[in-house]
């Protein structure tokens, strides 16, 4: 069991198995979103996530075409919200207490990636994100 927890610990939250598959999202949104050159998260089955405290702080924000922020109303920090289907729950890694060990590292967008960015990570490189199928395949 993993745990996590926004920056002012108001809101915390558990994944029932370990992380294999991690990933950075170079696009546009996932930047400001993140306020960095990338957006660092994961991806678990609905299944494997538990809300412990704290769901009346946090607000969401939508776009019209469905990209999803929601965020601790306390602090700001990102919270993990459900992606594209109900069943996936969408971690950013910067909220987990406990240590990780991936044994598979992505980056997605990289067509779109900032100019003063340099990749440095060994992982699986995509120019665009990839098909929903492929991403229900990565995060099993």
């Amino acid at each position: 069991m993993l745990k996590g927890q926004c920056l002012c610990a108001s809101i915390h939250f558990q994944i029932n198995k370990n992380i294999e598959a991690i990933y950075q999202c170079h696009c546009s949104l996932c930047r400001k979103q993140s306020g960095t050159h990338a957006n660092h998260a994961t991806i678990v089955q609905e299944s494997d996530f538990k809300w412990i405290t704290g769901q009346d702080n946090i607000s969401t924000y939508r776009k019209d075409t469905g990209f999803t922020s929601s965020f601790c109303k306390q602090c700001g920090s990102p919270i993990p919200n459900q992606v594209g289907q109900p069943h996936l729950m969408w971690i950013p890694l910067g909220l987990m207490d406990d240590e990780i060990f991936p044994t598979q590292q992505f980056n997605f967008c990289l067509s779109s990636k900032a100019n003063w960015e340099q990749i440095y990570l060994n992982s699986t490189d995509y120019e665009h994100l990839p098909t929903f199928a492929a991403i229900t395949n990565i995060f099993k």
